[in-house]
């Protein structure tokens, strides 16, 4: 089902499925990509969502694909899990940790184009992703 995030932000990052965070907000703008939908500026494949790609091997489009035949969150996370064995608790504590100390060198451009220059580099990533969704409900309330 197609979803348009210039109306609405996806699910927070901390949200979880399966015991993974990001999952969810990942399957939003997977379903933002689809036909019919609108990602606005919400992308996949870089920053968080590129950690969990790496680790389950798996492409952005490989994974708009999954979500567009899957009929439910719990499928896409049936599916992801069909054939792997990544232990999503410890994938999890690693995304809830990163800092915008930890964003690399070649993102940093476009993180800061995004989310601006002014974060303290111990500031998580995840409440700078929460403050920007919580601008984007206001502008369009």
């Amino acid at each position: 089902m197609p979803l348009d995030l210039t109306k609405a932000p996806p699910r927070s990052p901390r949200e979880e499925l399966r015991g993974l965070c990001m999952l969810p907000r990942m399957i939003d703008i997977a379903r933002g990509m689809l036909p019919g939908g609108k990602a606005g500026e919400y992308q996949i494949g870089r920053g968080l969502s590129g950690v969990v790609f790496a680790t389950l091997s798996l492409s952005a489009a490989e994974f708009v694909a999954l979500v567009a035949v899957a009929s439910s969150d719990d499928e896409v996370a049936r599916q992801l899990w069909a054939n792997r064995s990544v232990p999503a608790a410890a994938l999890s504590r690693r995304l809830r940790k990163l800092t915008v100390a930890d964003v690399p060198d070649e993102l940093r451009p476009e993180f800061e184009r995004f989310y601006g220059s002014d974060h303290p580099s111990d500031r998580r990533v995840f409440d700078i992703l929460e403050a920007d969704d919580a601008r984007m409900r206001d502008r369009v309330a």
